[in-house]
């Protein structure tokens, strides 16, 4: 169980002070308090606090000598100045010092409440960044570990060939190019490494059907490694580009090109594509005659590609997967379905949340940091649109996305535009 957000409430006031500590107590907070500038800095340096909200008046000095404290103690924490100056000038000296948000005094219960909240709620999607960054770089040093393994596994398999076999000199050659080639290019962008392994893969599978069955065992034990790093490599690129998706969206940096979409036409496309990635799912679209609307193509692509992808990975047994497009009085809906694990009523609202993972065991398995559904959501809802899921444990889920024939608003649409969208 998480424990609770620890508050820190700042005022010379001692019915302010016991005022919001009421409040915030009520919402589950463990709050402290302090009438004194000197007591809070005192305070801050003896322990850290999730959120700091104080006074910018205070009898022994001023709330943003309390503000600088918790920058040199804990950066992270987040900061809210109390002012009962409202004023242009007091919200910029507060802004400056590095607060998160300030309220006027007297302030309402409500809006002293969501301050706080969303204050605690980035202060919590910090951490979690911060951890997710981690697991990255983990990520990437298992990766180099994997690399040294491989190379000496590669080493070993050449050397036992050279014995068994004069004739395989050129292969030694060519090992030994491969060698050099990838020592080089392993030290550049995942993107590079990607690209050369799979050359790498090319050539080793050639050679295997060239060779003897003991000298393509060997090698097959070799393409083996290969595969695993080239799997990872894949991962970790997808894992960067979900990552920098989240980070545009949330600095407002996502940026979307509008123009006529048959969504019809774009289903057939992306089931189209995607069959050719599975053999036990069986893609189908089916559709009316439905409107053409207003939208960013490339951003619906990657939408209807993460919610393909979903189905295929949760159900592992196969199935039929169905891509239904109706006209809606809204616009147009999409439902994706498949036969899968299925997803508990009580996730249903979490799985779109930013890094939620199902803790189900048989959903955990499946590989991803649960990004995909989060900038879905994002992507639907800045058309918007609505995306939501119906599922029952075990039978299967249908994820529905409703969108308008006109964004609000979008500007003059662009000619209409093909291409894939990144994801």
């Amino acid at each position: 169980m998480r424990e609770p957000a620890r508050v820190l409430v700042v005022d010379d006031e001692e019915s302010v002070v016991v005022t919001i500590k009421a409040i915030l107590q009520l919402d589950g907070y463990e709050v402290s308090t302090s009438t004194t500038g000197a007591g809070a800095r005192a305070m801050i340096r003896e322990r850290e606090y999730d959120l700091v909200l104080t006074d910018l008046r205070l009898e022994d000095g001023d709330g943003l000598d309390v503000l600088r404290a918790v920058r040199e103690r804990t950066p992270e924490t987040v900061t809210i100045m109390l002012t009962g100056y409202a004023s242009l000038e007091s919200a910029i000296q507060a802004l400056r010092a590095g607060a998160y948000d300030y309220l006027i005094k007297p302030s309402e219960v409500e809006e002293l409440r969501s301050t706080v909240a969303r204050g605690i709620e980035r202060r919590r999607l910090g951490q979690e960044l911060r951890a997710r960054i981690a697991d990255l770089e983990s990520a990437n040093r298992e990766i180099a570990d994997l690399n040294t393994s491989l190379q000496r596994r590669i080493d070993e398999a050449t050397a036992e060939l050279k014995q068994r076999y004069e004739q395989l000199q050129e292969l030694d050659r060519t090992k030994s190019q491969f060698l050099s080639m990838a020592s080089h290019e392993l030290k550049t962008p995942i993107t590079a490494m990607s690209g050369f392994l799979q050359v790498a893969l090319r050539r080793m599978r050639r050679m295997s059907e060239d060779r003897d069955s003991a000298a393509s065992e060997e090698i097959r034990s070799v393409l083996e490694q290969l595969e695993i790093v080239y799997r990872q490599t894949g991962k970790l690129a997808r894992l960067i580009d979900e990552l920098l998706d989240v980070s545009r969206i949330q600095t407002g940096r996502i940026e979307f090109h509008y123009a006529d979409v048959d969504i019809g036409e774009l289903a057939n496309e992306v089931a189209t594509r995607m069959q050719l990635t599975t053999t036990a799912h069986e893609i189908a679209v089916t559709r009316d005659s439905t409107p053409t609307i207003v939208a960013d193509r490339d951003h619906l692509e990657q939408v209807l590609n993460n919610l393909v992808t979903n189905a295929i990975k949760y159900s592992p047994r196969g199935g039929p997967i169905t891509i239904e497009v109706r006209s809606d009085e809204r616009g147009v809906r999409v439902a994706v379905k498949d036969k899968g694990i299925g997803i508990p009523k009580k996730e249903l609202d979490a799985i779109f949340g930013l890094f939620y993972r199902s803790p189900d065991r048989a959903a955990r398995d499946a590989a991803g940091m649960g990004l995909g559904l989060y900038i879905s959501r994002e992507i639907v809802s800045r058309h918007g649109g609505e995306i939501w899921a119906e599922s029952v444990p075990a039978e299967g889920s249908t994820f529905f996305v409703t969108l308008p024939l006109v964004p609000v608003g979008a500007t003059q649409p662009e000619p209409a535009r093909s291409g894939a969208a990144t994801s």
